[in-house]
């Protein structure tokens, strides 16, 4: 049985995308990034007020030499350093390039770096870009700016978690 396609857009390169499915498609994408970054706000919110009311109490009974060894494990990275230098540091201390997808060849170029370790850039906006490592079970996701703001230059370190 053949089916008809109604709603049907010549895109330039000889190939016919059916406009409704096309929509249909994007929409419930779009829907499901919603609902999830609701969810995880709200999950978020949640959490934070848990930890308030948990870690005043826990803070005081905790003695300082332990807090010292838990920081000691956590990347000495700073803002505004390169992501060449932060990239650098990460690796000599057991830090091993994990991005958690493969990055297009214009978030490269907008990158303006060939590190192993990058995720993805934004094209609009800021333009951060994600490089991800990992050590042993532990990740980290560092988050850059450009540079030079509206022009592909090497990041420079923003944030991290």
């Amino acid at each position: 049985m053949m089916h008809v396609i109604k709603s049907a857009a010549d895109c330039g390169d000889g190939v016919r995308v059916d406009r409704s499915h096309a929509m249909n498609t994007f929409f419930k994408g779009l829907g499901g990034v919603c609902l999830g970054s609701l969810a995880g706000a709200g999950l978020g919110a949640a959490l934070f007020c848990a930890v308030e009311v948990v870690l005043p109490q826990q803070a005081d009974a905790v003695p300082v030499h332990t807090v010292a060894k838990t920081l000691k494990h956590e990347p000495k990275l700073s803002a505004r350093q390169t992501i060449l230098e932060a990239n650098r540091h990460l690796i000599a201390n057991g830090w091993r390039p994990a991005p958690e997808k493969m990055p297009t060849p214009e978030e490269r170029r907008l990158s303006s770096v060939a590190l192993e370790s990058l995720s993805s850039c934004s094209g609009t906006g800021v333009g951060f870009c994600r490089f991800d490592y990992r050590r042993d079970l532990q990740r980290l996701s560092v988050v850059t700016v450009p540079s030079e703001p509206g022009r592909p230059s090497v990041g420079r370190v923003d944030r991290w978690w």
